[in-house]
């Protein structure tokens, strides 16, 4: 049994969110340009540029360098006949995976689409093996082309170090980056295959081409990267050790010079231009738009918080601090009992240590008669918190001075909760001496920062034999964890931060159990219900959305529409929510190829549902949510659950309290709607779900998650999905989906992708809980396709991980 204290060691909790669809960012491509505009140049550094394939690098070569943990790349370049299109993300420090799409200028994409350039779509990533030191340079180990068509399929071990303003790469380069093969395997000696390297290339790509791997005759390949005196700008010498004669698809290249010269130039912190000369012949020109993800952040207005009526407790007031002990000790040392008046004032400005506002001796803060308003401590004469009590005062406030429970106006309690710190209160109940408080935080990230708000509330409202503050938190109806917190300590530590680790090591985290009736629950308890309130109620709101497809012949599409939102709350488990969007711009007009398929098509039909009306209904269902048991969580949907599939569902989720393991398991029952988006139907129908396992690993905030099951198409097999989240509740990820589909499957062979999951109060100056995502993915492909659920028991269960509740205890006081 975990213990419901706060632990000594705590990491960070990854929230998983519902993988978005389809998306690429290259409509950002258009905002680079308002970039240029009113920015101061930036100072630019070695070993931070990017490729002309994208990831770290100098132009056709890699280094051993990366891009500091969290940053997310845009690179375009072109060098005659190739355009490179590259996203490129650095979940740590010591590792980056990126995708990349070359368009062939000089190959068409077939007898399909004729008229447009043949489209190559891939996956790399590079590892970090040694850091550099004083004398030892930096090692990495990279993939390029991993489990696309191999095309340009490549793996090297490069080294690089820094002198000064100069930046030195070396490496050896197998497959594409070494098809100078100047002299032969080094690796043969461990295994003889490794001689020689066989045809890598696959017909309907995604295959990964293991055997191929690190071997074939390499070349060396490296360069220098140079910090000009001029800032932002930085000039590369590289020498490649591919010679550009055996490029794929028969393209002919001719290669005057294996040296090429480049520049970069940054231009404020998230552009930077490129240009080279590479070949000995042929310019190149590119552009990388970056940003950091793990700093994204943005300061906050969500108003001042209530100021805390001081605590009258003898144990608490500003002369009992360890500080004041150790001062008055001294004093008695050095006078030998006889504490001069100098020391006395001595004492008394060490006493309030800078930094610490000392409370006031009178708190003048309003007070009334507990109808609800606010109340302090000094309004039921308490003695001052910075003077010592008078013999035979007694710690608090007299009982005849006490407002009565009776006479709180709970209705007008509730509603100051939700407006001060954004818990959706369903019922307030009193136990002995601890008032217990059931709601749904809904505002902050941080649920200590809702409960330190919430501490104040009450604290100011409250009479004094309510002495702890008990927080049942729930989500859409399920019971999740329960906070309780000393009033008495929180308020010292409020006003008085040397009182705040033995605050903070009071509260406890525990597990909650499943809602009772009000009935049984005073029945059971005797507990004194004070309000309680079914959550009943009808939003909505307007936000504009962005749905894109990118990857085949007909290039980037989107498609901008205003979007409504709804949803009607019918009783604490139930809720209906509604999504319509109406189109605003498009360019599907340009659809015109859909992919080969032996398997059903559940999703290249993407775009008939873009392109087919201007106004469609996205999601039209019911939820409800039950709990079997402290750990058993469920729910049971139906209705139009995604753009492209109605029917019907339930899940299962086991997620026991401070368990880094949690298993779900789900099954739908769902047909495909009709183009239109409105309440037609189609013939096609499936049955699919998957048993999943989720686990915090504990190691870099990394959560795995793992799934067995039958896909949209009607193929099985499993997807493997991993995510690391930062400490601003960004998350970056990447998966992988394998089926039985085989052949079948079409281009690309297995689904794979990266996404990117950022929390909405990353952009506003107001605290939220929502979140929104991208996902990168090569194809739009039938096999391996998943329902997308709107709501699932993992996300909205959240709160079972106390690691999460941890990690904002600086938060408690804001």
């Amino acid at each position: 049994m975990s213990s419901p204290f706060r632990p000594a060691n705590h990491v960070t909790h990854s929230r998983p969110e519902q993988r978005p669809a389809l998306a690429r960012n290259g409509w950002l491509a258009l905002g680079m340009a308002g970039g240029l505009l009113g920015v101061q140049i930036a100072h630019a550094a070695t070993g931070e540029s990017q490729s002309d394939f994208g990831g770290v690098g100098l132009m056709q070569t890699p280094t051993a360098r990366f891009a500091p943990q969290g940053e997310l790349s845009f690179t375009y370049s072109r060098t005659q006949p190739y355009k490179r299109f590259s996203v490129n993300a650095a979940p740590f420090d010591w590792m980056e995976l990126g995708f990349r799409y070359v368009s062939v200028e000089t190959v068409s994409y077939g007898a399909a689409a004729p008229d447009r350039d043949y489209l190559d779509k891939s996956f790399d990533t590079k590892f970090r093996l040694l850091q550099e030191g004083r004398y030892q340079p930096e090692v990495a180990v990279g993939l390029r082309d991993l489990g696309g068509t191999g095309l340009f399929s490549s793996e090297y071990l490069v080294a690089s170090k820094r002198y000064g303003d100069l930046d030195f790469s070396l490496g050896l380069g197998w497959g594409y980056l070494g098809t100078r093969g100047d002299f032969s395997n080094p690796l043969a000696v461990v295994r003889s295959s490794l001689e020689t390297r066989s045809d890598s290339t696959s017909d309907d790509g995604g295959d990964f081409q293991l055997g191929s791997m690190f071997s074939g005759s390499p070349d060396v390949f490296g360069g220098i990267e140079y910090q000009t005196p001029w800032d932002p700008l930085t000039l590369m010498l590289e020498y490649e050790g591919n010679d550009y004669s055996d490029e794929p698809l028969t393209v002919e290249i001719e290669q005057d010079s294996p040296v090429n010269l480049g520049a970069t130039v940054k231009v404020n912190d998230n552009l930077s231009l490129h240009g080279g000369w590479e070949r000995g012949n042929t310019a190149m020109l590119g552009l990388s738009l970056s940003t950091n993800l793990a700093g994204l952040a943005q300061a906050k207005d969500d108003g001042t918080p209530e100021a805390v009526a001081p605590s009258t407790h003898s144990r608490y007031r500003n002369d009992q601090t360890p500080e004041a002990f150790r001062v008055r000790s001294l004093n008695a040392n050095a006078s030998s009992g006889t504490a001069s008046s100098a020391s006395t004032a001595s004492a008394a400005s060490v006493t309030q240590p800078a930094g610490v506002v000392a409370e006031p001796s009178a708190h003048k803060a309003p007070s009334a008669d507990a109808k609800g308003t606010l109340l302090t401590l000094d309004s039921f004469g308490g003695a001052p918190a910075d003077s010592p009590l008078e013999p035979g005062a007694t710690d608090g406030p007299q009982a005849e001075d006490l407002p009565r429970l009776a006479d709180v106006d709970w209705d007008a309690l509730a509603d100051t909760l939700r407006a001060q710190s954004g818990l959706e209160v369903s019922q307030l109940r009193v136990e002995g001496d601890t008032l217990i408080v059931e709601a749904e935080a809904t505002r902050f990230r941080d649920d200590l920062q809702a409960e330190g708000r919430a501490n104040r509330v009450l604290h100011n409202r409250l009479p004094a034999e309510i002495t702890t503050f008990r927080y049942r938190l729930s989500s859409n109806g399920l019971a999740l964890r329960e906070d309780e917190h000393p009033r008495q300590p929180f308020v010292a530590a409020a006003n008085d931060r040397r009182f705040g680790a033995e605050y903070e090591h009071s509260i406890t985290a525990h597990a909650a159990s499943p809602h009772s009736s009000d009935e049984e629950t005073r029945q059971a308890t005797g507990d004194d219900v004070k309000l309680a309130r079914e959550p009943f109620g009808f939003s909505w709101g307007f936000s504009p959305s962005l749905k894109q497809n990118f990857g085949g012949p007909d290039g980037y599409l989107y498609q901008l529409n205003l979007q409504l939102d709804a949803l009607w709350r019918t009783d604490r488990n139930g809720w209906f929510t509604g999504v319509a969007t109406y189109q605003l711009a498009d360019n599907f007009d340009s659809y015109e190829y859909i992919a080969d398929s032996e398997l059903p098509r559940v999703r290249t039909y993407v775009g008939e549902y873009i392109k087919e009306t201007d106004l469609g209904i996205t999601s039209l269902q019911y939820n409800r949510t039950h709990q079997f048991g402290r750990d058993w969580y469920a729910q049971a949907y139906g209705g139009i659950l995604e753009m492209m599939y109605a029917g019907v569902g339930a899940e299962l989720l086991y997620r026991p309290m401070n368990s880094s393991l949690a298993l779900g398991l789900d099954i739908n029952r769902v047909r495909q709607r009709e183009f239109d988006q409105q309440f037609g139907l189609r013939d096609y129908s499936v049955t699919t779900g998957h048993a999943t396992a989720y686990w915090q690993s504990g190691w870099h905030d990394v959560l795995v998650k793992g799934s067995v099951g039958r896909y949209l198409a009607g193929d099985v097999g499993a997807t493997l999905d991993l995510s690391r989240s930062f400490s601003n509740g960004v998350s970056v990820g990447a998966w992988a989906t394998l089926t039985d589909a085989g052949d079948d499957y079409g281009e690309g062979s297995f689904d794979k992708g990266l996404y990117v999951s950022i929390p909405l109060d990353a952009f506003f100056t107001t605290s939220s809980k929502g979140s929104t995502g991208f996902a990168w993915a090569p194809l739009t492909r039938d096999g391996g396709a998943r329902l997308n659920r709107r709501y699932q028991l993992y996300d909205m269960t959240r709160d079972r991980d106390p690691e999460t509740y941890w990690e904002g205890i600086d938060k408690v006081y804001k």
